[in-house]
């Protein structure tokens, strides 16, 4: 269960909220069965499963200001079609109450084979394998607007007539689902060295499946609300009808499971790495490098400049390329070094989650580009201690950036300008822990972040509902830390 209240518009001002209490349940399986490790011929076949099942209660509530801003916008609206009357909001506070059921389950089936020393050379391995995904996912909902009336205030010419009354709650309620039949091949080439190390090529295809945005029904409802209190204020116009000269046109209506929903996003990924040990197996090296074609991939939208909820868009293509390396040393039994870097050139190929902006060429927002890791690990060992049995002690400093926060990769443009760019900076932190073990238990003294760097975990543009400015906020990571933990390990 989850209860999670915010002021949605970031700001002093009472413009308005969301609650969101979210109940799930959940469940899975998988049972794998696999051949014997010394045959030249060995498989592995197996099933998967699972449900799960979630209610998600959603109140949202436009108060005061923002009901001062919405009625400033359709002001402006009326003033444009030319109509001789004015919409005035009746209630100071519109609520948006949603109960949304999201229940989904799925199945796979998957096997792979490997056969060992190919074409009769020692070493040389060949595998491939193939899966079989089913997912079913669906969306029942009941949403609507309470207090969203207004009051028709006539200024014909020579024809006084008093306000008129015209009700403007709005109420969804509906169910979609969707079914998802995917097949995922994997091939790979795998070398062992006579030494212990490998090389190896592998290419998979990866796959997340498409989905609802519970959340888009805010500004959906938000839209009907405004769209039944223009055809209810023109029809009620003297002569009916929503004809008049300057009055607002058919746009085309796009279905509302379509503004939901989005599709799975399919993934190609090609890989040739290796392990080589060195100086007596003290030292190893790990390497990859990687290529990955993302089609359909899945972003994280704001809607409204994040004042009407978060969902999942699709965005066309995207291509991702770099290497991984890894190093790690061990002089003696009890004391390793070891170092990561990782590089991810991560770009959209073809944009096409909106209409007005192109951001082919663009870095695809949250995926960093480096990644660091450096640290070392010392293990003491007590002979016939009655209290304990080892010392551990590690020390790492982690790095990662730069990171993206939009797509377009820069500020939202304001006052005619073209806008910064947006990302958090390469960092890194200093992490520390010593461990005291005796037996199953363990007793842990740690700290995170131990030099207080000052970095940003998230962050987003949202505008202002009353006055149409662009703010930034952050998340900010999280300071120094320390703390302990006791442990205690079954089965050890």
């Amino acid at each position: 269960k989850d209860d999670m209240k915010m002021d949605q518009d970031y700001s002093p001002k009472s413009v308005f909220s969301i609650r969101q209490m979210q109940e799930q349940h959940s469940l899975s399986q998988e049972i794998t069965v696999k051949s014997g490790t010394q045959r030249k011929y060995r498989w592995v076949v197996g099933a998967f499963g699972f449900y799960d099942h979630r209610v998600i209660d959603t109140p949202v509530a436009i108060k005061e200001e923002g009901m001062a801003a919405m009625q400033g916008h359709l002001d402006a609206a009326m003033q444009r079609t030319g109509a001789p009357l004015r919409i005035v909001y009746a209630n100071d506070r519109i609520d948006l109450p949603g109960i949304y059921t999201k229940p989904s389950r799925g199945a796979a089936l998957f096997h792979q084979s490997t056969l060992t020393e190919l074409f009769g050379l020692e070493g040389l391995s060949a595998t491939a394998g193939l899966r079989l995904d089913y997912e079913h996912t669906g969306i029942d909902f009941s949403t609507e607007s309470e207090g969203g009336d207004v009051n028709l205030v006539f200024n014909i010419p020579n024809r006084p007539m008093p306000p008129m009354f015209i009700e403007g709650d709005t109420l969804l309620t509906g169910s979609y689902s969707k079914d998802f039949w995917k097949i995922l091949p994997k091939f790979a080439l795998k070398y062992q060295l006579s030494s212990g190390g490998l090389v190896y090529l592998s290419a998979s295809k990866g796959y997340k499946t498409g989905g609802y945005n519970e959340q888009a029904f805010s500004k959906i409802l938000q839209g009907a609300l405004a769209e039944s209190i223009m055809r209810n204020a023109m029809s009620g116009m003297p002569g009916g009808g929503t004809g008049a000269p300057g009055g607002p046109g058919t746009a085309e209506v796009v279905p509302l499971e379509e503004q939901l929903s989005y599709d799975p996003e399919t993934s190609w990924t090609y890989e040739l790495g290796g392990r080589y040990e060195m100086l007596d197996r003290k030292l190893s090296l790990t390497y990859a490098l990687f290529y990955t074609r993302v089609n359909n991939i899945q972003i994280i939208k704001l809607e409204d400049q994040g004042t009407s909820g978060r969902t999942v868009k699709n965005a066309g293509k995207s291509k991702s390329s770099g290497f991984e390396l890894s190093v790690k040393y061990t002089p003696v039994n009890n004391f390793s070094l070891y170092g990561d870097y990782g590089f991810a050139d991560a770009r959209f190929v073809k944009y096409d989650a909106s209409e007005d902006v192109d951001y082919s060429g663009n870095y695809v927002p949250f995926a960093p580009r480096h990644t660091l890791s450096l640290g070392a690990s010392y293990v003491y060992d007590f002979a016939n201690s009655p209290l304990i049995d080892r010392l551990v002690g590690n020390i790492q400093y982690a790095g990662v950036g730069k990171i993206y926060w939009t797509e377009s990769n820069k500020t939202t443009p304001q006052n005619g300008g073209s806008g910064e760019e947006l990302y958090q900076p390469f960092y890194g932190l200093v992490n520390g822990s010593i461990s005291a073990e005796k037996g199953a238990f363990s007793l842990e003294l740690w700290t995170k972040n131990l030099f207080n760097t000052d970095y940003h975990s998230f962050l987003f543009e949202a505008s202002d509902m009353t006055t149409g400015k662009v703010n930034q906020f952050v998340q900010r990571g999280y300071p120094t830390r320390f703390g302990v933990t006791l442990r205690y390990t079954i089965n050890r």
